[in-house]
């Protein structure tokens, strides 16, 4: 996720002086009143569309996160638990900006704890770990539901889903499986994970599989990849569960929960789909510490 610098600060600065002194001149025909006015009108309104979230961000970061978020952390996520000091100090501040700016709901009695918001926060950090630029889709409220539901959207015993990515809404997700997908990491069934990846996959326009964060030139190459690894999952042939098979959108939000969940094992079975995964998000988890950079043509 992307920090303001100084340096981009200071030209949206001589943008909105510019700005305003195109408005003062303007109003030059009602005096120095108008003028002042218009000027200081107009570069109030810049800095507000401008620069309110950058300025923002540059606050919750100087604040840190909370001491149960990071407890939390410690005790529950693997990944943070294996980041450097630095590491983790991007990993707190990209967590903070993520819940600050998707709003996380409870929904049929459900407590919104400071354990579920690390935890779900906590998914939107290791995925954009590797790639500091990019930004998932803002605006998405994050809502917990107790157990999980049916296509209906209502909470049923056993019902089929844990998660769901609903079109431009919200991100729906239920509590106990929020929390089990880090407490078992090595089952490879992290709901949190899953749902986000599909975030990145509808900016791509639309939950197809190749995410626009892709490089163009890969996307034929990534697509027969995909295609490949589904048939191995139709035939048993894979470690990816069933679902991966159901199409590619699913297929790549379940590559991402192995990437993460188990990359040692996926990085043996499935080589060609572990190093394609590991370009994409600029991190080699089965290499050595969790963030580690790759290089994207590498």
């Amino acid at each position: 996720m992307r920090a303001i610098a100084r340096a981009d600060i200071a030209v949206h600065g001589v943008c909105g002086a510019g700005l305003a002194l195109c408005a003062g001149a303007l109003a030059a025909g009602g005096g120095y009143a108008a003028i002042w006015t218009a000027s200081a009108a107009a570069a109030a309104l810049y800095a507000a569309a401008v620069l309110r979230r950058p300025l923002r961000r540059m606050r919750l970061a100087r604040e840190g996160i909370p001491a149960s978020w990071r407890e939390v952390l410690i005790r529950e996520v693997r990944f943070y638990r294996g980041l450097d000091g630095p590491g983790r100090a991007r990993f707190e501040r990209d967590l903070r900006w993520f819940l600050d700016e998707h709003p996380v709901e409870g929904v049929g009695g459900v407590r919104v704890t400071d354990e579920l918001r690390a935890l779900v926060g906590a998914g939107a950090a290791i995925l954009l770990h590797g790639q500091p630029e990019w930004e998932l889709p803002r605006g998405r409220a994050i809502l917990l539901y107790p157990g999980s539901f049916g296509e209906d959207f209502r909470c049923t015993p056993g019902g089929a889903f844990d998660g769901q990515t609903v079109g431009q809404g919200p991100v729906i997700l239920a509590r106990d499986a929020v929390r089990e997908g880090w407490r078992r990491p090595g089952e490879s069934s992290n709901v949190v994970l899953h749902e986000f990846a599909h975030l990145l996959d509808e900016k791509g326009g639309g939950p197809n599989g190749v995410p626009r964060t892709l490089a163009r030139g890969a996307v034929g190459e990534w697509l027969a990849l995909i295609r490949a690894e589904m048939e191995r999952v139709v035939r048993g042939r894979s470690m990816l569960r069933p679902y991966a098979a159901e199409n590619e959108a699913e297929f790549f939000a379940v590559a991402v929960e192995y990437f993460f969940g188990q990359p040692r094992r996926l990085r043996g079975r499935h080589p060609e789909l572990y190093g394609a995964l590991a370009r994409f998000f600029g991190q080699d988890p089965a290499g050595g510490p969790p963030g580690r950079a790759v290089s994207r043509g590498g």
